[in-house]
């Protein structure tokens, strides 16, 4: 039957406004600040305000169950994390020792080979009487590190993932303004961000101009650490910087040291034979937020038999003839029994500006930045290799 000119004209309105209602219906919708993964509504609509204990809902509206998008981060922009980065109050219940106690107890030398539990070491007073420091650390300021290389410089990035699996190459400057304003100018890497898609700048510094930049760093005190050392490459260096909450997720490999020169770092650190669990495809901060929340924390117990451990190393050092003392340790990863993820808290430490951390052979361990412009420079040992007895 034919319509007439006014009975077409209301149905080709009503056409137009079935069409549009029925976009809005399907159109995608975007994820809800304050979201958690798995879409939790209690999550979704309350964050735990890590310094106050209290819960608050993250806007104060209703809110609805939404499921979490992972190629949008920045939507979480103002949630509460469980775990805050950029709080003062970490613990840290590795054994921490100054400079000059550690030259009286372990000689000159300082930091003996396969030294076999973690120890953060530093500086006595306020570690600006070290001039040799001091330079190099004023070379690294957000100001002056351009300045050491060519312009243009490039750089080699990774992705923070576990492996390491991706690689980025841009100038040295575009890395620092994308750390500086990452998420919004926060400076800031969210724990749900892929790890392959935060790229970081470390462990891909072993061109000729990293190695002349950084002959001018002072290597840690330690047996394996001295000039012949360095001149027979067996020891590596290696410069990092990153901004709040990079880093990179769990691994392990030999012992070695790291150095924060400008802002704070957070160690987290399991023995051989106490493979933490946690996902490859995320950087460090993703475990803190989701895994460590929910472990023990370390008992006065715990904290007795860390103490012991060092006194018992102390002991049997003493004993030892002092021609023997340089390989007083035994390799922690020979013939280890795994004993599965600790249902406890991990060694840990936050490793603040001047001091350094030494982490022994095979531990596990993830590190968290904590700071805006958090620079630091590793040395890897290699006393762990038969062939340096």
């Amino acid at each position: 039957m034919a319509l007439s000119l006014s009975s077409f004209g209301t149905f080709f309105i009503l056409l137009i406004l079935g069409a549009i209602c029925f976009q809005l219906a399907v159109a995608p919708q975007p994820p809800r600040s304050g979201s958690d993964d798995n879409g939790d509504v209690e999550n979704d609509c309350h964050a735990q305000d890590a310094t106050a204990n209290t819960v608050n809902s993250v806007d104060g509206s209703s809110c609805t169950p939404t499921q979490f998008t992972k190629a949008n981060p920045l939507s979480d922009n103002n949630k509460k994390w469980k775990w805050d980065p950029t709080s003062k109050s970490h613990p840290c219940n590795i054994r921490r020792i100054s400079r000059s106690e550690l030259l009286r107890l372990y000689g000159d030398g300082g930091v003996p080979n396969l030294y076999p539990y973690p120890l953060v070491i530093y500086p006595d007073g306020d570690g600006n009487n070290d001039n040799g420091k001091s330079k190099f650390v004023n070379l690294t300021t957000l100001d002056n590190l351009p300045l050491n290389f060519p312009s243009n410089f490039l750089v080699t990035l990774t992705g923070s993932d576990s492996l390491s699996s991706h690689r980025r190459t841009i100038p040295l400057t575009q890395y620092l303004r994308e750390v500086l304003t990452a998420n919004n100018d926060s400076g800031e890497t969210l724990p749900n961000q892929l790890g392959n898609e935060t790229w970081y700048l470390f462990g891909e510094t072993f061109s000729d101009e990293w190695a002349a930049f950084l002959q001018a760093y002072e290597l840690p005190h330690c047996h394996s650490c001295t000039p012949l050392h360095r001149e027979q490459n067996k020891i590596a260096l290696a410069f990092g910087m990153g901004n709040i909450g990079s880093g990179v997720q769990w691994h392990l490999h030999g012992p070695g040291f790291s150095e924060t020169l400008h802002g704070r770092k957070h160690w987290v650190l399991y023995p051989p034979g106490s493979r933490p669990e946690y996902d490859l495809d995320y950087a460090s901060r993703h475990w803190m937020e989701n895994t460590y929340p929910v472990l023990e924390d370390w008992s006065d117990v715990d904290v007795q038999n860390e103490n012991k451990n060092h006194g018992g190393f102390l002991k049997k050092w003493n004993k030892r003839n002092a021609s023997r003392r340089r390989d007083i340790g035994e390799r922690s990863g020979v013939d280890v029994v795994e004993r599965g993820p600790s249902s406890k808290k991990p060694w840990e430490c936050t490793i603040n500006r001047g001091e350094m951390i030494y982490f022994p052979d095979q531990w596990h361990h993830a590190t968290i930045n904590l700071e805006k412009y958090t620079v630091f420079v590793s040395s890897f040992t290699t006393e762990h290799e038969r062939s340096q007895y």
